[in-house]
């Protein structure tokens, strides 16, 4: 995160990971502000909110080791921008579609 913050590398979250964050902040598990989250991230240049559209559903169809939905549509996302992902979830760290980075 440091290195996106000083313009090293650019990070892009899934629309699907700021409802997660919503669910949790609501559900107590989390402390933040999402409203500030997604003002941050979208003010800087270094981060890129990607959108749940078709091209990703396509894209998380073809994922058959992450079974849970949401996580399909995460691993969906960076197999479509062909980037690693960020995660220390076991099954999106296991899977064969997407190089983790943990």
């Amino acid at each position: 995160m440091r290195a996106a913050d000083a313009g090293e590398h650019r990070i892009f979250i899934s629309a699907i990971t700021l409802m997660e964050l919503l669910y949790l902040s609501e559900a107590k598990r989390v402390r933040l502000q999402l409203d500030g989250l997604i003002g941050i991230v979208s003010s800087s240049a270094n981060y890129k909110i990607i959108p749940v559209d078709s091209e990703v559903v396509l894209a998380a169809a073809g994922i058959d080791d992450v079974p849970e939905l949401h996580d399909r549509v995460i691993v969906g996302t960076a197999k479509w921008l062909d980037v690693p992902i960020l995660t220390s979830d076991r099954v999106i760290s296991r899977s064969k579609h997407v190089q983790t980075i943990w």
